[in-house]
């Protein structure tokens, strides 16, 4: 299984945990008022996962719409003909 590891240095790992949150709408506190329970970290962890799916989602949406155009046009040219 391929892996993606992220290293962050120490010295600017709230930094960016705290800039990712703000830019991503993480909630330190939730609607009823309580304390959220997901860390920053595990916030951003779930995004990026969430932003990795939505990419190769779109990619192959985009490419089976592509396919489909394709196989449509085909078909249409070799079913249909017209005299």
């Amino acid at each position: 299984m391929a892996q993606i590891t992220i290293n962050i240095p120490d010295s600017v790992a709230a930094r960016v945990l705290n800039g990712f949150a703000a830019n991503y709408g993480y909630q330190a506190t939730l609607v009823d008022g309580t304390p959220n329970p997901q860390t920053k970290a595990q916030f951003t962890k779930a995004k990026l996962i969430e932003i990795i799916k939505g990419a190769v989602k779109a990619a192959e949406s985009q490419a089976a719409v592509e396919t489909a155009r394709i196989a449509a046009n085909q078909s249409v040219d070799t079913d249909i003909t017209l005299s």
